[in-house]
């Protein structure tokens, strides 16, 4: 049923859970895994906005964010190894929610797993929820553990 399952992972302690669950999911079906982390820069404060622009080096940036990924990469791909899954690590950068539904899409996964921040209504709707997003917008069922 899912020969290829997407876990979205930002570290945090819902997609640990959730990578859990797709991890158990995965030995069910015996799906090849794909990891994923997205790294979306901060962007430095320019003119239109009224503000100075803060000069920050961009191999700086490239380098933290590769950093985190890795972390990220590390304690998620633990909890696959321990539950006997094989996974590929992928990394992109952009707006998470964007960049989930397009490696979905590319790589046609049949599933994606992602953690949910569990946000209220007021609060999702005025920030945006990465999870509401994929829900609304991805080509294949999306499983948000919380």
């Amino acid at each position: 049923m899912f020969q290829h399952i997407l876990i979205a992972s930002d570290g945090s302690e819902s997609a640990l859970k959730a990578a859990t669950c797709a991890a158990e999911i995965a030995k069910r079906f015996e799906s090849q895994v794909t990891l994923l982390t997205v790294f979306d820069p901060p962007l430095a404060a320019g003119p239109t906005l009224g503000l100075t622009e803060v000069p920050i080096d961009p191999a700086l940036i490239a380098q933290y964010g590769e950093q985190i990924q890795e972390a990220i990469e590390r304690d998620t791909g633990k909890i696959l190894e321990e539950q006997g899954v094989g996974y590929l690590a992928r990394r992109e950068v952009g707006h998470p929610a964007d960049r989930i539904i397009s490696v979905a899409a590319r790589e046609k996964v049949d599933l994606i797993v992602l953690g949910s921040r569990g946000l209220g209504g007021l609060e999702s709707f005025l920030v945006g929820s990465v999870s509401d997003h994929v829900l609304h917008h991805a080509h294949c069922p999306v499983l948000i553990v919380k």
